[in-house]
């Protein structure tokens, strides 16, 4: 049984993604570990050829970005790259701000082992812990603010699984999404560690900045700032209540995969650093600002719906790339 490990990533060190940690926490598992590395503008690239020189089952592949491209597909573009350069018998995706814990791997290994030649399952369930503000503090199993408490991050490399949308899951060649509830995939009973959140308040804020230009139109960005009154130019999070939080001791560093302990020891800010920001709401006016907001995004969104189908029926890019 061969595994093959895979991901994409851009700016990874300009928005702080532990890309290299990410990586470390699969490598064991794998025995090829292939990554996209798209055009950006910080060092991402010469991070990866330092990893690469001491790991020599990873392979780096260039590619460019299209930043006019919306609703997140320039995203399950770059893995379905990944996906057609990888040679093993499953395919283990692990985004760039993702880690295995180490007490899962021969859990890993056995159900993997089990279904070897179970050609119904196409992918495999992990559960999921995802991070918010910091290493010690993460979203309650029952907080809705997070929409996934279990994904495929394993794919059996047949030829017939690939990403869609902004690659948060897969579907097969006829569309069908790999899930537990389609019956194609099956659970890991295994932990993925979910650190895209783990930021301190400008780091996060960065982030969610360059996520709005990835999924959004210009406008639709400024008008959304406009109506609800947010500042962009303050580095603060509106949150006041964090209830749906756990929290971690911060001496239980085994807590997190090994590749991330210097990460949480190192951390110097807390949770509740992220303060609250919200301007006082001005009745009516908001009122019709929210509508205007309504109406120019749907318009918008509706007329780059209506081109896609147009091209999909002219069958005009519509291949699997």
């Amino acid at each position: 049984m061969k595994i093959s490990g895979f991901t994409f990533i851009r700016n990874g060190v300009l928005m702080e993604y532990p890309f290299i940690e990410s990586i470390k926490s699969a490598l064991p598992l794998c025995d090829e570990f292939v990554v996209v590395v798209c055009e950006g503008s910080d060092s991402t690239k010469d991070e990866l050829e330092k990893l690469r020189s001491k790991n020599p089952k990873i392979r780096l592949i260039d590619e460019g970005w299209n930043v006019a491209k919306k609703s997140g597909s320039i995203l399950s573009e770059k893995t379905n790259i990944a996906i057609k350069n990888i040679t093993g018998d499953y395919g283990l995706y692990v985004q760039c701000d993702e880690g295995l814990h180490e007490k899962d791997y021969e859990k890993i290994i056995g159900v993997l082992e089990d279904n070897l030649n179970n050609k119904e399952i196409k992918g495999f369930v992990f559960d999921y812990i995802h991070f918010f503000g910091g290493y010690f503090s993460y979203a309650k199993k029952t907080e809705k603010r997070f929409f996934y408490d279990k994904e495929v991050r394993i794919i059996r490399n047949d030829g017939t699984v690939f990403s869609w949308g902004d690659a948060m899951g897969f579907k097969d060649i006829n569309g069908l999404k790999i899930n537990l509830e389609n019956k194609n995939a099956a659970p890991l009973n295994a932990t993925m560690y979910h650190y895209g959140r783990a930021k301190n308040p400008v780091g996060m804020y960065k982030k969610d900045k360059e996520m709005e230009r990835l999924y959004n139109h210009k406008i639709i960005n400024i008008l959304k700032h406009w109506v609800s009154n947010y500042d962009p130019r303050v580095d603060k999070y509106i949150y006041s209540d964090f209830s749906w939080l756990e929290r971690v001791d911060r001496n239980n560093l085994e807590f997190h995969p090994a590749p991330f302990r210097e990460l949480a020891f190192l951390q110097d800010w807390d949770v509740d650093d992220f303060k609250v920001f919200m301007k006082e709401k001005k009745g009516v006016k908001q009122f019709f600002r929210m509508i205007i907001y309504r109406i120019v995004k749907d318009t918008i969104n509706e007329t780059s719906n209506a081109i896609k189908k147009v091209k999909a029926f002219l069958g005009i890019n519509n291949k699997i790339k």
